[in-house]
């Protein structure tokens, strides 16, 4: 797995996207962190329901016509995936707290899209 710096880095790029404007980005701004997350995802051995879903979310991000329903839920569902993988970091360090800041980001980008 990220060295302690690549991880917080991988999470500061992470947020930077979250935190863009979705209304004036495109969605594909976002499948370059996602493909870093997947690399890294593959490689933990309790990261497989974590990694189909960033999967999915990169497919609906790419497909040209997406469904902003789908995509909401594939957020909500990450966000509370996120949770979960963060109380398998521990408490030691910054990295599970930064966890919960993202999942509570992708909840947020869920609700907006939903409500459009």
């Amino acid at each position: 797995m990220l060295s302690h710096e690549e991880s917080t880095d991988l999470l500061d790029s992470t947020m930077s996207v979250l935190g863009t404007d979705f209304t004036t980005s495109t969605p594909q701004s976002g499948t370059g962190v996602i493909d870093e997350w997947l690399v890294e995802l593959r490689k933990a051995e309790n990261a497989t329901e974590i990694t189909t879903t960033l999967e999915q979310v990169k497919t609906e991000l790419e497909s040209g016509q997406i469904n902003t329903t789908e995509l909401s839920q594939l957020f909500d569902r990450l966000a509370t995936q996120t949770v979960e993988f963060s109380t398998l970091m521990g408490s030691e360090g910054d990295i599970a707290p930064r966890l919960e800041g993202l999942s509570s980001a992708l909840r947020s980008l869920a609700g907006q899209l939903g409500n459009q």
